[in-house]
Order: C-alpha cells, then structure tokens, then sequence
C-alpha cells in the first residue's frame, strides 16, 4: 500500500523513517493526527459535523449536554466547594460546552455565578471556534495542557467526549505465543512496509500490570498515552470527579478471539476503512478505548472507581425520559425531529451502547451519583 495524503506531511514522514528507520505504528499515527499544522487534528479546518468525519453526541441535540449539566449540579451540591471547576478536555467546536453553560445559565443562575468552566485544548483554530460560540458567557478560560495545572488545584469535575480514543497506539501481533510491535517503513516510490520488532518493557508491563493475554495470532492495539494521561489527570485533581465518555470495552471484552485484527479503523467523509496509510493528515484514525486501563492506572494516581455504564442508562438516569414525554405531547414537526435525534444516543446498537461512561472519584465521601443509579447488565462488557 502506498503512502499518501497531505504531501508536506507524507515527506515529513518519510524523512523520519530515512533519518531513524523504521518507526512504530504509534509515532505514525501520532504524526498523521498532531503534525503542528499538519495533522488531523491540527489543521484549520472542521473535523465534525455534516461537512466533516463524524458526529458528536453534542452535535445531535442540546439535550446531551442539558443532561451532563444537570449531573454537574449535583456534583456541586455534594462538593460544596468555593472554587467548583468545570474542566473540558478538548471541546472540539465548543457545542457541549455551550449547551451545559446555556443550561446553567438559564436554568441555575445562582450556580453559573460560581463555578468556572475551563477548556483544555491545544487547537489553535478549535479555541478560536469555541471563543467565538462562547463569548456570551462568563467565567471561561482556555488552557493548552493538563500539565497546566498544579498538582492537587482542581476541585470539581474534569470531563472529557471521545478524548481517549484519539490518542496514538501502538500496534501488538501474538505469534507462536510471543509479543511483537508492529513498525513501519516506506521505501522510494512510498510503498509502505510493516515489519514486526520486539516490544518495549512499557508494553510487557501493561500486559501484566492488567493480566491481558491475547489470543495467538491476534493484531490489537496498546494506549501507552492513555495510562499516561489519566494519572496526569488524577495527581492534578484534588477534589471531585473525572467523567469520562467514549466508545469501548475493559480489558475481557476488548481483547476477545472476535477482534482478531483489532479496533483500529479510520474516518474520512463518514466513511471507514481500515487503509491507515491513506488520506495522511486528512483522515481521523481511532481505536476502542480500555476501560480497565483507566480504571486500574487512575487508582495509581489516587482516583476511586464510582460507577461504569452506558449512554443509555446514564442520560436515562438524568432524566432523558422527561424530555422525550415532553416532547411528545407537543407533537409538533419539530418536536418529532428532535425525538428521532435523541433516539441516537439511546438506541442499544448505537450510541446508546456503544458509548459508555467510566466516572472516578477523588476525595469524595458517599460518591454515588444520580446517572449510576440503574446500571446495564454487568456482564463482560462491564466488569473493570
């Protein structure tokens, strides 16, 4: 397969390999995503909506981030903190942001008027968007990284929509019972060649730490990034909880003999392949999220498990339900529009099932919340 797409950055690319050889699948990705100016994810231009790659649960209705906020209410009424923070990981657009803000702002003014809402995000043209959609509100602030914050400074909720599954991987195949990590190189007329090398120990011991053991012959995928970041994110927590939303499994469902080849898939125009070395800089690349992982590397850097669900339940929990009577007494053109819309995130084969949310706490005495109340059946798909 020939390596193509942005052509600045497929010779950046392959400027690399010729300087340092071979380079693993997850330095790849990671350059086809966050190449400054470059990348996926880096580049001026829209990734999401009709015009882009995928849709958000955001992007369906306001109801979604409503409901997010009514648990962020509760959250702060269990905290009864003076400094109550809201911390956004990567808002894309700002849509989610806008509609929790808009909720507060209407309908919890007392509570608006006290917390903060801060924006992590590196984007130069996503926080230009986001400040232009959210300029009507007050007490918002933008950061570029986690590792802005102080240790031990947040108190409140530090929240996140499809964060995890963007981040680079690398690649592992199981051959006559050993480990190895895929790697890449592309020779003069940019025909890609994968090659099989030894892992590193950071993979050995992810492996262990988390008893997974792959079935022979199986190509999957290892989120070094992820372990790193979640325990960034709990030592920078001091009180509160870390809301996680995106699709995936823990560790005894996501690496099942069905999944022989992985999760791995890209994204270009709604559409998915799994041709990774196409539409370089043009296409997402996303791999299903390992709860297990973020359970188990959280409670290294202090948080607690407090409940693991799905979308469905969760915003059925928060009150989903109301919204959809509601709507249908109206009975009105519009009011059936957005029922079809809220349907998405609920249906069971779809967002409903799909999206699950992991919530961990932190210094939070009777942590329980109001979206764990009724949970899925805890079958293999559940149990961290």
């Amino acid at each position: 397969m020939k390596l193509s797409g942005k052509e600045g950055l497929v010779n950046i690319i392959k400027d690399r390999i010729e300087k340092e050889g071979a380079i693993s699948f997850r330095d790849f990705m990671d350059m086809a995503l966050y190449y400054p100016e470059l990348g996926y994810y880096t580049s001026p231009k829209s990734k999401i909506g009709g015009y882009g790659d995928f849709y958000t649960a955001s992007e369906l209705d306001r109801a979604f981030g409503e409901l997010l906020g009514k648990q962020f209410i509760e959250i702060f009424h269990k905290l009864k903190s003076d400094n109550f923070q809201l911390v956004e990981i990567g808002a894309g657009k700002g849509y989610l942001a806008y509609d929790i803000l808009n909720f507060l702002k209407n309908s919890h003014t007392d509570i608006y008027n006290k917390i903060e809402y801060i924006i992590i995000e590196k984007s130069p043209y996503h926080v230009k968007l986001q400040k232009d959609i959210l300029k009507g509100f007050k007490n918002v602030k933008w950061v570029q990284d986690i590792i802005d914050f102080e240790d031990n400074s947040i108190e409140g909720v530090i929240f996140s929509n499809e964060l995890f599954d963007s981040f680079p991987v690398h690649v592992i195949k199981k051959i006559k019972g050993k480990i190895f990590e895929l790697y890449i190189t592309v020779d003069s007329n940019n025909n890609v060649k994968e090659v099989l090398r030894e892992p590193s120990e950071e993979i050995l011991k992810y492996l262990r730490e988390l008893n997974i053991n792959i079935p022979e012959g199986m190509t999957t995928e290892i989120n070094l990034d992820a372990v790193d970041y979640i325990q960034k994110i709990g030592r920078k927590l001091k009180r509160g909880y870390v809301i996680t939303i995106d699709y995936g499994y823990p560790s005894a469902e996501l690496y099942k003999y069905y999944r022989m080849k992985g999760t791995l898939l890209c994204y270009y125009k709604h559409r998915y392949s799994e041709n990774y070395y196409e539409n370089v800089g043009l296409q997402d690349i996303t791999s299903h999220v390992n709860f297990s992982a973020l359970n188990y590397y959280g409670k290294i850097a202090g948080l607690e498990l407090t409940g693991f669900t799905d979308q469905a339940h969760f915003l059925t929990n928060l009150g989903l339900m109301e919204i959809f009577s509601k709507l249908q007494e109206k009975g009105d053109y519009e009011s059936y529009e957005r029922l079809n819309r809220l349907k998405t995130l609920v249906l069971p084969k779809g967002m409903g099932e799909k999206f699950k949310i992991l919530i961990q706490h932190k210094n939070v005495k009777e942590a329980l919340l109001k979206g764990l109340e009724i949970l899925p059946y805890q079958n293999e798909k559940f149990k961290l």
